[in-house]
């Protein structure tokens, strides 16, 4: 199979130097590329900032075998036409990336430092929505990070978002317990007909997340 998969954090620019954006390392797209890879697919790797995405690592991911495409992108507006250019021919999307709820309006200069400024944020559109709108075959991974809920206050919040946005399988976990840039982590694994809890390294619960993954993408495609 073919798969995209979106790794990083996105930068919403306030003016020509400063910006918004989160902790997420990359450390989750990374080991999921790596798990892809060792069971043959081929993969589109879409990239933003993080920690874990270095020049060296990038490098290596595009001279990987397997790797069709390395692209980086910067902004929410960057993931988003990279991501709808470049998924018709991708059976697999998932989406680990951090990409920002909000975007600003960008001032391009360098805003002085010696006043107040409000800043007015705009939501933005969920990006693994409007692949399921727009390519409503491809099968689509998604995750959601909350911050100090209960397991069910977040299962629950993540199976609504199941729901709602026509996702085939989600990814939750609560970054008050497992931070960003962890190499472990506590999440919940989703789909329409289960839910399963682990908590490991990041490599080892990608491999769990393909095999819960190719398990329902096998009933999907072949009831």
């Amino acid at each position: 199979m073919k798969i995209l998969i979106a790794a990083g954090a996105t930068k919403e620019y306030i003016d020509a130097i400063r910006f918004i954006s989160n902790d997420s390392s990359g450390k989750m797209g990374i080991a999921l590329l790596k798990e892809a890879i060792k069971r043959k697919h081929k993969v589109k790797f879409i990239y933003g900032s993080g920690s874990a995405l270095t020049k060296k690592v990038i490098e290596k991911i595009s001279d990987t075998e397997g790797v069709e495409k390395v692209i980086n992108a910067i902004t929410y507006d960057n993931f988003r036409e990279v991501v709808l250019s470049e998924i018709s021919d991708c059976e697999i999307f998932i989406c680990p990336a951090a990409i920002s709820d909000f975007t600003v309006e960008k001032k391009n200069f360098k805003i002085t430092s010696n006043n107040e400024i409000l800043l007015k944020l705009k939501p933005t559109e969920k990006i693994v929505k409007l692949v399921k709108e727009k390519f409503t075959d491809v099968f689509v991974v998604a995750f959601k990070a909350e911050y100090n809920l209960s397991a069910d206050g977040l299962k629950n919040k993540a199976t609504e978002k199941l729901k709602k946005e026509n996702l085939d399988m989600l990814i939750a976990n609560d970054v008050s317990l497992s931070k960003f840039g962890c190499d472990k982590s506590d999440v919940f694994l989703i789909n329409r007909e289960e839910i399963e809890h682990i908590k490991d390294t990041k490599q080892k619960i990608a491999k769990r997340i393909f095999d819960f993954m190719e398990k329902f993408y096998g009933k999907i495609k072949h009831p």
